[in-house]
């Protein structure tokens, strides 16, 4: 969510007036920040903006982590590594993933040949946070079995999120070359191509992977990346599809309310976005995604309430505490507005919108203390 610019501001009636509703209308997911489709150029995507992660479908209660043993197939084992790196920590039970670890370590050492071990060890390992030790892990399992697309697909998103973007995208495009029937490699691929900026390129890709499979990850990705390019009538069109292939989807729900703002149908919005909140309410994405809805709909009270539930379930993401910041000052309570978009910018120093926010935030203190 966006302050109106600075030219276009009355600032000696600031702390007075009822500024104007610009959504910010994008997630994320472990861990992520949003996009903002008041600023579509690359340079907002590119410099810290949502990854625009595709979601695990929603769970009512933590997910169960597991060593993955003998009883998997292959193509469920393949599903079950994958998850681990689309569910957020609201979503983990992390007091297992220790000793998880711990098993793991003594399995691979008497199997040191086993890839799948290695690629486990590896996902609880990026779940911790030590991509330098999941990446070492990845890298043997694939140097065992150099023709496993999911490991290369697994080390493209670990080392995207270390910051090894060359890498990464050599990683995802070798996925794509070993299994190009296996539609998460190019909705993974296409998520990246739209946090660097790529939205042509990453609507691409996701509208490639869909027609291999069409899947809810790829036609919300896809809706999402459409709303970014303001595509209104695309995006609703692809995240009706993806609410009709999985009904129970918080994901495709918080697509389609992303498209349903972007067209200006905010009553529609705003069952759509509760709708979300109940199928994952542990989900912050969609605690905002009903912020923004109810904002949109003149109900800044609650709004306020609901980005402060997205911000308790991930206090380290960036947008969640401009989304509260900004519902803060539409409110009137321009003191707690600022404290929240400080933590914002701290979070994400090159979350732009907060940066301009926070300035208008401080003016309208000033003018206050007048």
């Amino acid at each position: 969510m966006l302050f109106p610019g600075r030219d276009n501001v009355n600032w000696k009636s600031i702390e007075k007036a009822s500024l104007a509703v610009v959504l910010l209308i994008a997630t994320a997911t472990p861990c992520r920040a949003a996009l903002s489709l008041a600023k579509v150029e690359a340079e907002s995507t590119a410099s810290g903006g949502s990854a625009l992660k595709i979601k695990k479908e929603p769970v009512s209660q933590k997910t169960k982590l597991s060593t993955g043993k003998k009883t998997d197939s292959k193509s469920d084992y393949d599903a079950s590594l994958i998850s681990l790196y689309q569910m957020g920590l609201t979503h983990t039970d992390l007091r297992s993933v220790g000793d998880l670890i711990i098993e793991l370590r003594r399995e691979v050492s008497d199997n040191p040949a086993a890839p799948d071990l290695r690629m486990r060890l590896g996902s609880y390992l990026y779940i911790t946070g030590d991509y330098e030790g999941a990446a070492m892990e990845m890298r043997r399992a694939i140097a065992i079995d150099p023709e496993n697309h999911i490991g290369h697909l697994l080390l493209a998103r670990l080392l995207e999120d270390a910051g090894d973007e060359a890498t990464s995208q050599e990683e995802y495009e070798r996925a794509i070359r070993l299994a190009p029937d296996f539609p998460l490699s190019r909705v993974f691929y296409a998520e990246s191509l739209l946090k660097k900026g790529g939205i042509s390129e990453s609507i691409n890709e996701f509208r490639q992977a869909n027609e291999v499979k069409p899947t809810t990850e790829g036609l919300a990705g896809l809706a999402e990346a459409l709303v970014i390019a303001k595509d209104e009538e695309g995006a609703i069109t692809a995240a009706r599809q993806a609410v009709s292939l999985t009904p129970h989807s918080s994901s495709a729900h918080i697509a389609l309310t992303k498209a349903l703002l972007l067209r200006g149908d905010k009553e529609s919005a705003l069952r759509t976005a509760r709708q979300a909140a109940l199928l994952d309410p542990t989900s912050a994405e969609s605690h905002m995604m009903l912020g923004r809805a109810l904002y949109a709909n003149g109900r800044k009270a609650d709004s306020v309430q609901e980005f402060r539930q997205a911000v308790n379930l991930d206090p380290l993401n960036a947008q969640a505490r401009n989304d509260l910041g900004y519902a803060l000052y539409g409110k009137g309570d321009v003191a707690s507005a600022v404290t929240q978009l400080q933590l914002a910018l701290r979070l994400n120093p090159h979350l732009s919108e907060a940066r301009n926010n926070l300035e208008i935030a401080i003016f309208g203190l000033a003018g206050q203390s007048k």
